[in-house]
């Protein structure tokens, strides 16, 4: 039951992450005082943010078709 759980909320928690990251720099956007360096720092932790969702995410539902065959 505890797969079943992280595999839902584990996108909701990278989806999280990415809206609060990008709050700031989104307001900073819209009034043009965003520097480009700052905005690409932001996306190497935008990247980094959904590469350990991707990875999470994998490893749930690795657990979750291993417990559905048996193997465990």
């Amino acid at each position: 039951m505890i797969w079943l759980l992280a595999a839902v909320l584990i996108p909701i928690a990278a989806i999280a992450m990415l809206f609060f990251s990008m709050a700031d720099d989104f307001w900073q956007l819209i009034r043009f005082k965003l520097d480009l360096s700052r905005l690409f720092g932001d996306l190497i932790h935008v990247l980094v943010i959904v590469v350990i969702g991707f990875l999470a995410e994998a490893f749930v539902l690795f657990h979750l078709v291993t417990i559905f065959l048996g193997y465990s």
